[in-house]
């Protein structure tokens, strides 16, 4: 009867609870364990005992014999240390903002000086502003769009030309000739500040160049959004463009969201 009732119970079990159990084990020590990370250091038990026994702990003596009744000791006061801020000379400066603040892995800025910080800053400008670009052109040539006519003089038109990294190959020598021409004169003549061009640049990255669409009607807090908003738009487009080179070389496929909601791009 015994092994008969083992035999029903074995079979009205369910197979998969074993397994459950396993992860939920696995789930409770993987958020113990994250919880812990979160544990001011001041208040881990090393911290503690180490904090404990530097304080002096002043004991009433216990009249009788030696050995007495055992007197529990609160410890003393834990104070937890702020954190500690940073001391670079630039952890103010326009970009540290919210989530990240002050973003310096690298340690780039590291007793540096404000030329060396106007140097990263314009470079980080200049590289937000062509990625930016390159994530329109992105989307726009798969999209279908070019331009009408052809790169070179032999007949290579535009529209003959793919999208992404797979097609880089396919540019001839003439069409390359022209994308340097325009990056360097871009570099050298637009995307630079001139102190003789009429209007003397307000800040790194003012690259008016005596054409003003509106920039003087702002006001300074106006100004300072726009420019904070720039930052944050470049750094993204850093990013998004790199992901979008990493996926296409992966599995042909960048815009890799559009296909995780259900709306594939159709790429090359």
């Amino acid at each position: 009867l015994a092994c008969r009732e083992k035999k029903n119970y074995s079979k009205n079990y369910p197979k998969n609870v074993p397994m459950r159990l396993s992860l939920a084990t696995i789930l409770a020590f993987a958020a113990l364990s994250a919880a812990n990370g979160f544990v001011p250091v001041a208040l881990t038990r090393r911290n503690l005992a180490c904090r404990v026994s530097d304080e002096e702990v002043e004991v009433d003596p216990v009249d009788g014999e030696e050995g007495g009744e055992d007197v529990e000791v609160a410890p003393a006061a834990v104070e937890e240390s702020p954190p500690a801020a940073s001391t670079s000379p630039f952890a103010d400066a326009l970009g540290a903002q919210p989530p990240l603040g002050f973003f310096d892995p690298l340690n780039l800025l590291e007793d540096a000086d404000q030329e060396r910080f106007d140097r990263l800053r314009t470079v980080e400008l200049k590289h937000g502003r062509v990625s930016m670009l390159a994530i329109v052109g992105h989307c726009t040539t798969t999209a279908g769009v070019r331009l009408p006519g052809d790169i070179d003089l032999h007949g290579t038109s535009f529209a003959s030309i793919g999208t992404g990294l797979k097609h880089i190959g396919d540019v001839p020598a003439l069409g390359w000739a022209q994308i340097f021409l325009l990056a360097g004169l871009m570099e050298f003549f637009v995307m630079t500040p001139r102190e003789d061009s009429g209007m003397k640049s307000e800040f790194v990255g003012d690259f008016r160049n005596s054409v003003d669409l509106g920039w003087d009607d702002f006001s300074a807090e106006e100004k300072e959004s726009k420019r904070a908003i720039e930052l944050n738009n470049g750094r993204a487009a850093m990013m998004g463009i790199l992901a979008l080179m990493v996926h296409e070389m992966l599995n042909n496929d960048p815009y890799v969201i559009n296909s995780l909601l259900g709306f594939p791009v159709a790429f090359n």
